[in-house]
C-alpha cells in the first residue's frame, strides 16, 4: 500500500487545526465561563454590582465567540489542508 501524495504544507496546517481546536475547548472549560452563572444567584443591590455583573456576562461572552472563531479558523485550516492534497495528488496522477 502506497503512501498518499500530501502538500508538504497540509500536515501543520493540520496540526495548527488541531492546536486551535484545543484551544476552543480550553477556553469554553475554563472555569471563567461559569462565574456569571454564581453571580446571577447572587442579589445585587448597587448600579455598580449590576455594571460589574453586565461587564462579566459581554467577557464570558466574547470568550465563546473567541472559541467559536478559533474552530472556525481550524475548519478553514482542515479545508486547504485537504484542498493541497488533492491538487497534489491531481497534479502527481498526471
Amino acid at each position: 500500500m502506497s503512501a498518499q501524495p500530501t502538500h508538504p504544507y497540509s500536515s501543520g496546517l493540520r496540526q495548527r487545526a488541531a492546536h486551535l481546536r484545543d484551544l476552543a475547548a480550553s477556553i469554553e472549560r475554563a472555569s471563567v465561563t461559569v462565574l456569571g452563572d454564581a453571580a446571577e444567584e447572587v442579589m445585587w443591590s448597587t448600579e455598580r454590582a449590576d455594571l460589574c455583573e453586565v461587564m462579566l456576562a459581554r467577557n464570558v461572552q466574547q470568550l465563546h465567540q473567541a472559541a467559536e472563531e478559533l474552530r472556525y479558523t481550524a475548519y478553514r485550516f482542515s479545508q486547504r489542508a485537504n484542498e493541497m492534497d488533492i491538487t497534489t495528488k491531481a497534479s502527481r496522477a498526471a
